[in-house]
């Protein structure tokens, strides 16, 4: 991955922030019924500031055998925590989980594709934006959640955000 070497801490926030609103910009693209469409707006914008938070960066981004969660930009990790936590905080049906992992293009990224209108919501497209690359949505392909309710960083995620994983699938589920 490119390190853009220009940018300061600042530049870094100003960035970060906009990228937000272009995601939030996204979400209103989707035209959700009014309660969904604010429950997302709510739901984007908490997982985004608990990007930022340490502790959460620490919980889910580092394991024995990587013990390093600070990966230089807030978004940085958190595609597959996110966007697993989103699809289940929204009661699933309306989305897909959508990855790519293709080690020729040296990209391993997860996001989501709002299925009624096949619109691609991608909750960390930033961390790959602010190093200058793109992600190449059209060969994502679908994938299953796949959890360890034992050990996974989804689990990690939800818990030091306050979320309870378990009780968001087995609702998801019901409907």
């Amino acid at each position: 991955m490119l390190y853009n070497k220009g940018m300061t801490n600042e530049d870094k926030t100003v960035f970060y922030n906009k990228a937000t609103k272009k995601i939030l910009n996204q979400l209103a693209e989707l035209k959700l019924p009014k309660q969904q469409q604010k429950k997302a707006v709510e739901l984007v914008n908490y997982l985004r500031e608990s990007f930022k938070k340490e502790e959460v960066k620490k919980a889910t981004l580092s394991t024995p055998e990587y013990p390093i969660w600070d990966l230089k930009y807030d978004s940085a990790g958190f595609c597959r925590v996110s966007s697993i936590t989103f699809m289940y905080a929204m009661d699933c049906k309306d989305w897909q989980l959508m990855s790519i992992d293709d080690k020729n293009l040296d990209i391993q990224h997860h996001w989501l594709k709002h299925i009624p209108t096949g619109k691609v919501l991608d909750l960390t497209y930033d961390q790959f934006a602010y190093y200058g690359q793109s992600i190449p949505y059209e060969i994502g392909q679908k994938t299953a959640p796949n959890i360890s309710l034992e050990a996974d960083e989804v689990v990690d995620f939800t818990k030091s955000i306050g979320f309870n994983l378990m009780e968001m699938i087995v609702r998801a589920k019901r409907k």
